[in-house]
């Protein structure tokens, strides 16, 4: 923690130094039990995000109309965040920079207020690089002014600069393994163009500022792909300007993200009533409140561990079990409940990934079950998250909000 406040500390003045410069080259974002079928291959989520999806909104308004109501509710001066939440729950059409910026607004990255949106930018981008050069001067021995002659590499004091270097380069060693593992169907992520090599280099850099800003967590196994949706949709903004801030962005929106879901990514939370079994759990009463069968098969006669499968979905949001441009659509309704209930929103979606598999579910043994919830198969995830919408909430079904 004490690392996190000098930090700070140390950026502040470079902070004022640098924020009006960049200020002046901000502006403002442009403007049941039935299965259902499915045209979306699970493999796909290469180039532009489908604008399918967001088309078959429940209000079932033309993708123009849609687009249109969004920018009205942008261009405010004021911009009523309820209002935006309640059209993006329904999915966020793709369109230039919508999806961007609604995101930014309900991660609470952007103020409502318009008029702040190049002061603040300005300020979090230049806070965010000011983190990583202050990071490279105080960590690297080799730079360091003020090493004493007993901090040496050999030295065993927890607080050497020597051992805090060894202790970033395990840390990066894990996260440079894991973004090199990211997505690896998508071009965008993968392969040796120069754009690909740099864009996991910016990745990289984000998730370890992360770990060195958070030490009481620190990097996970799995961050990458949670960070992966919003460096993604940043680094594509049809704004030329956003888009080359996109790793800032990304960073500061990843650590709202992931300050509600960071309790299942704690070891030492496990057993909690905030932790991931927890979290399983309420999924597994969830279930055999919407369907007894189908949960006294899985869980009692096949006996199918709900780690084996839900761990998955519920640390990563699903980020790995449908195309990319599916997992974009689910992200518009767990950011965007307008009653801030995401955790609630993704246990139901959890729910109906099941039960929409129930009729293949019912016959099927242990090792059958385990396939089909591991590799999910093609579905319509608009038809899905109708499902969804269809479940009680947690607060009826378990008597708990979330």
């Amino acid at each position: 923690m004490q690392a996190a406040k000098d930090f700070v500390n140390l950026a502040a003045q470079d902070l004022k130094d640098l924020i009006i410069d960049v200020s002046k080259n901000i502006s403002k974002p442009a403007e049941h039990s039935q299965e259902v079928s499915s045209s979306h291959p699970r493999s796909g989520g290469v180039g532009p995000v489908s604008t399918a999806l967001a088309q078959a909104s429940s209000s079932a308004q033309p993708f123009e109309a849609r687009v249109h109501r969004f920018q009205q509710e942008l261009s405010a001066s004021r911009v009523n965040i309820h209002a935006i939440k309640r059209l993006a729950f329904d999915g966020i059409p793709d369109h230039e920079n919508l999806r961007a910026t609604v995101w930014k607004l309900i991660l609470g990255y952007l103020s409502p207020s318009s008029e702040d949106w190049p002061k603040d930018l300005a300020a979090r981008r230049t806070q965010y690089h000011v983190f990583c050069d202050r990071k490279e001067e105080v960590d690297d021995p080799l730079r360091a002014k003020d090493v004493t002659s007993s901090d040496h590499p050999l030295s065993v004091d927890p607080c050497s600069s020597w051992n805090t270097y060894f202790e970033d380069n395990e840390i990066m060693i894990q996260v440079e393994r894991d973004v090199m593992r990211t997505h690896p169907d998508m071009p965008f992520f993968s392969g040796e163009d120069p754009e690909a090599v740099s864009h996991r280099e910016e990745m990289k850099r984000a998730l370890f500022m992360y770990a060195k800003l958070n030490p009481g967590l620190r990097y996970i196994q799995g961050m990458n792909e949670l960070i992966s949706p919003l460096y993604y949709l940043f680094k594509n903004d049809s704004d030329l300007l956003a888009r080359k801030y996109g790793e800032a962005d990304a960073f500061w929106c990843f650590m709202d993200l992931i300050s509600e879901f960071r309790d299942h990514f704690c070891q030492k939370l496990d057993n909690a009533e905030t932790g991931i079994r927890a979290t399983m759990r309420r999924l597994m009463r969830l279930l055999k409140y919407c369907d007894h069968n189908l949960w006294h098969h899985i869980e009692v006669v096949e006996k199918v561990d709900p780690q084996f499968y839900s761990f998955r979905w519920i640390t990563l949001l699903l980020s790995q079990e449908f195309a990319f441009s599916d997992t974009l659509r689910i992200w518009d309704t767990i950011l965007s409940d307008p009653q801030g209930r995401r955790m609630d929103w993704l246990l139901r979606i959890c729910a109906a990934i099941i039960l929409n598999q129930k009729g293949r579910l019912m016959k099927s043994d242990f090792s059958a079950i385990m396939k089909t919830l591991q590799r999910y198969p093609p579905v319509d995830i608009q038809a899905l998250l109708k499902l969804a919408a269809s479940l009680p909430s947690c607060s009826v079904a378990l008597g708990v909000s979330l």
